[in-house]
């Protein structure tokens, strides 16, 4: 198994971590990697603790053991299933919070993406599955997490990038190109505008312009546009779902903002609304400083 190039993909066995892993495989042609799948049993929950407090020490160590073994065999049988697929898969189990080792086994790994299935926020909250914890994954990762909720991406031909006024633009504009030379895929750089405030759509326009600039220059294979709506009927997350949807994306790239004391006001940002949302797969990261791209 490559030591540089590796997905890792949480997997609990439900309906969208099996979609996780059909969407891992794909980009793992992509980008020439391998994929590790990784269960975390967390033993520190409800169910566990009490059937822990009504048996032996020794009980209770045969019954994990008999539960390890069982998600080993469904791993195997999985790993044996995708046996023409020429990949290399693995699995591994590890135990405590699953955002927490999905996060800590990641960086041991030195992986490159996490591929996770999320679920949306009413289900969440409602189900104790991987989903529930696919904002805090989302939100904590180092390196880049690719989230899929019904459509799989295929193949990477289409790219779309939304912008803002934040900081993290050039770094959302180095990523995309970097994603973007796997496959010669086309960048559509896209800012969704509910406001007529003018000041507003100049730095915005000036931005795009600039970034438009930058990526044809040094990538090609570019467009921009702008998509309109209102206050009242619209949001800025719900107009580039429909972008995306209405011209053929493959993904959606966004940058998650460096609000991890919030998570509350996190889970209602226009970034999670896409993640949680987005029928399209959505490939997010947390912001860094960088001093390497400069295009102002």
């Amino acid at each position: 198994m490559s030591a540089n190039n590796l997905i890792l993909v949480p997997i609990d066995f439900t309906e969208k971590s099996m979609l996780a892993l059909e969407q891992a495989k794909v980009l793992a042609k992509i980008t020439k990697s391998d994929i590790m799948m990784l269960n975390v049993i967390q033993l520190d929950n409800r169910a566990f603790s009490f059937i822990q407090s009504i048996f032996t020490e020794a009980e209770n160590s045969e019954m994990i053991k008999k539960i390890e073994k069982g998600v080993r065999d469904k791993m195997n049988q999985i790993i044996e299933s995708c046996s023409d697929d020429n990949i290399d898969i693995k699995g591994m189990i590890s135990h405590g919070r699953v955002y927490e080792k999905i996060i800590e086994v990641s960086k041991s790994l030195n992986c490159n993406f996490i591929v996770i299935g999320a679920n949306d926020a009413d289900e969440s909250r409602e189900k104790n599955i991987l989903g529930t914890n696919a904002s805090r994954i989302v939100q904590m990762s180092d390196i880049p997490v690719l989230t899929v909720n019904s459509k799989l991406m295929k193949e990477l031909k289409r790219i779309i990038l939304p912008l803002d006024l934040t900081k993290e633009t050039a770094q959302k504009v180095a990523r995309a190109i970097k994603f973007a030379q796997f496959t010669n895929a086309e960048i559509k750089v896209v800012s969704a505008l509910l406001s007529d405030d003018q000041k507003v759509k100049n730095k915005l326009n000036a931005q795009m312009n600039v970034v438009y600039r930058f990526i044809n220059e040094n990538y090609g294979n570019v467009s921009a546009e702008f998509v309109y709506g209102n206050n009242e009927d619209d949001t800025v997350a719900g107009l580039l779902m429909k972008y995306a949807v209405d011209n053929d994306g493959d993904v959606i790239m966004i940058m998650t903002q460096q609000e991890k004391a919030l998570l509350q006001f996190f889970l209602g940002s226009t970034a999670m609304d896409i993640v949680y949302n987005s029928s399209i797969p959505v490939l997010s990261s947390v912001p860094k400083e960088i001093n390497k791209v400069n295009y102002r």
